[in-house]
């Protein structure tokens, strides 16, 4: 089962080849999200960020590809028209005039505005993702403080 970790590196991957790249074909393989597909063909990919498990696609268009792996999923990162040996099925692909993000066997796939992100069952119960690198000690202190843990403390007092 992928953690944190395999899915911080997986964006990191993607990151490297995507960022800043005109996504010129998008591919669902889940019939509900292929209405999307016409409306992300285009759109400049310009950030991957991960909360927890979960792994989000930001584009320049204010839509986000929400993807939570679940226990099988798994992206390859690889030239554009590669075929990684695998007997996965093929749930999303992203891909410029040269390079591809390929996720597979993932069932858990959305594509969100901000406001849908706000609301979503689980990314509205994460907190900041402690592997990101744009984590500062004040977004920490701002959610340690917050109204969710303003009565909580963080040793015991003697």
């Amino acid at each position: 089962m992928p953690e944190g970790p395999e899915i911080r590196r997986a964006a990191d991957r993607i990151t490297a080849i995507l960022q800043d790249q005109i996504i010129e074909t998008v591919w669902f393989g889940l019939p509900a999200l292929k209405p999307f597909e016409k409306r992300l063909t285009g759109a400049r990919l310009i950030e991957v960020e991960t909360r927890g498990k979960a792994m989000l696609n930001h584009f320049d268009n204010d839509l986000s590809i929400y993807s939570h792996n679940q226990l099988y999923g798994r992206w390859y990162c690889l030239d554009k028209g590669e075929v990684p040996d695998t007997s996965r099925q093929l749930r999303l692909s992203l891909e410029t005039t040269s390079k591809a993000a390929l996720l597979f066997s993932a069932s858990d796939i959305a594509v969100l505005t901000k406001a849908e992100q706000e609301s979503h069952p689980l990314l509205s119960r994460l907190g900041p993702d402690i592997l990101s690198g744009s984590l500062d000690g004040e977004t920490i202190a701002k959610r340690l403080l917050g109204k969710r843990f303003r009565n909580r403390q963080l040793a015991s007092r003697r």
